[in-house]
């Protein structure tokens, strides 16, 4: 996912959208602190004698990274409309527009 997120950096500086990027960049951070504060609940739940459901953790984790993939790729097709704005052959990903 970093190497994408290093190609959709380049392509969104050179259409002057980095404030698409970097919105999108403080997302995925959230979401990572959000896994990292979990994370630490559970190990003071843990700690404390409270037993941990390991499905559901990875479930949990499992949603997260999900949502994530899918946060880059609404990116990559946003980017997609833009580098074919005025294209009339193309098929738009959103058809409300992206600007």
């Amino acid at each position: 996912m970093n190497l994408r997120m290093e190609q959709l950096e380049r392509r969104l500086s050179n259409q002057h959208h980095r404030d698409l990027f970097l919105q999108t960049k403080h997302t995925l951070k959230a979401i990572d602190d959000l896994a990292d504060q979990h994370r630490r609940f559970q190990a003071m739940q843990a700690i404390s004698g409270v037993k941990i459901v390991g499905s559901e953790e990875a479930l949990f984790y499992e949603t997260l990274t999900e949502i994530k993939e899918q946060i880059v790729t609404t990116l990559e097709k946003t980017l997609n409309d833009l580098e074919h704005k005025g294209d009339k052959n193309y098929d738009k990903n959103f058809k409300d527009g992206v600007e």
